[in-house]
């Protein structure tokens, strides 16, 4: 067993004897007799930190022994000193102290329930059983930092499992047995079961900012940041919206206004692009059927042209083909690729789908569809005309049933 010393608030660093040191993979499980590094568990990151010379990237505890992952081995009865990287341990107590405000604070709030946390080095995650709006996050943040300033003391408490039936908990862990059972009180608004480590007080915390939410599973999933993460994300966010102000040339209070403005006109742009689009494939499209060859009683078009999207290109081969008895071949090149659009008309029987096989063969291109329509893409080269006038005289030749 390893005495348990990452409890302690005021205890930065322990000596220990080591008890066992086993090589796995690039590094040393160390198993110490005390340590104030804390493992992995109940959604908190495990501490960093050191043993002697030796660097702890990670601990785990497995059947009350705790054993630290080192980057070199070191001599069992050896005495040491332990310590764990104070960054690492203030920013994952603050992470842990904010989501029990949080989790608190919506169960007391709104009813909602926490049923899942997450901790990563870059982000916290709380799922809630209750779907929460806008308003209800915004004054859960404002009343969770609210908790933070009352700088309310963290109080921790051990109690027997017939003592924890008669206190009243936000939340209790499954399976709690035995005569050492941890009750934690967090920012005067939640007490819960909890094996983790805490800000002292709730102060230390510092701020508490919902990054961003989402409906997840019926209820709310939510990102937050507490601490240096916390101010990381509001000075991102100010930088952006400063950034955002001087490209629209307002406040930055004035941007989601400037934003909408630019989308709703972008919006209306696009529309008439799109109309006066498709007036130009209509008429591109009765050219082109015009200019075609006729092959037992089918038009046929191969057409090439710069710059069409693929959606273009489907809007052009479906006005050709909707008009009369045609086949329609187009293709357009784009940076470093040609993309190609392959149409028949209701009644035409030759495939699409064929047809593209061979067309993949020619350019070395790749593609399939349907026998009534086929699509596909190939790198652009040179010579590529030369290959689409060798495809044009193939497909006449299918056309005519040689």
């Amino acid at each position: 067993m390893t005495k348990k010393l990452y409890y302690d608030p005021e205890r930065t660093a322990c000596e220990a004897a080591v008890l066992a040191c086993e090589a796995v993979g690039d590094g040393y499980d160390i198993l110490l007799d005390a340590t104030v590094i804390y493992p992995e568990g109940g959604g908190q990151l495990s501490d960093t930190g050191h043993i002697g010379e030796a660097r702890v990237s990670h601990a785990r505890e497995a059947d009350g022994k705790i054993w630290h992952l080192a980057d070199r081995p070191l001599p069992v009865g050896a005495a040491v000193r332990v310590a764990f990287d104070p960054e690492s341990r203030l920013d994952h107590t603050q992470q842990h102290t904010g989501e029990h405000i949080l989790s608190g604070l919506a169960k007391t709030l709104f009813g909602a329930s926490n049923v899942g946390f997450h901790m990563a080095e870059d982000y916290a995650t709380i799922d809630l059983d209750l779907p929460l709006d806008e308003a209800q996050l915004a004054r859960l943040e404002t009343e969770a930092n609210r908790a933070v300033q009352r700088d309310v003391p963290t109080v921790t408490r051990i109690v027997n499992e017939s003592e924890l039936d008669e206190i009243p908990l936000r939340k209790r862990a499954k399976g709690l047995a035995g005569e050492e059972i941890r009750i934690v009180w967090c920012g005067g608004v939640d007490s819960c079961t909890c094996c983790g480590t805490h800000c002292a007080r709730s102060g230390a915390v510092g701020m508490i900012r919902i990054t961003a939410h989402m409906n997840y599973k019926g209820g709310t999933r939510l990102w937050f940041a507490c601490g240096m993460r916390a101010v990381a994300d509001a000075q991102e966010n100010a930088c952006l919206a400063d950034k955002l102000a001087r490209r629209f040339s307002t406040k930055p209070e004035n941007v989601l206004e400037a934003v909408t403005k630019q989308g709703d006109e972008l919006a209306a742009l696009k529309r008439t692009l799109r109309m006066r689009t498709d007036a130009l494939l209509a008429y591109q499209a009765a050219e082109l059927l015009q200019a075609a060859e006729t092959v037992r009683g089918v038009k046929c078009i191969v057409h090439a042209e710069d710059g069409l999207s693929a959606q273009e290109l489907k809007q052009l081969a479906e006005k050709l083909c909707a008009q009369q008895q045609a086949i329609a071949v187009l293709f357009s090149r784009i940076g470093e690729t040609v993309y190609y659009q392959l149409w028949r008309a209701a009644g035409v029987s030759l495939s699409m789908r064929e047809v593209c096989a061979a067309l993949n063969a020619i350019t070395g291109g790749k593609g399939g569809g349907r026998d009534d329509a086929a699509q596909g893409s190939a790198k652009a080269q040179p010579g590529f005309a030369e290959l689409l006038a060798q495809f044009e005289g193939y497909l006449k030749q299918r056309m005519k049933g040689s």
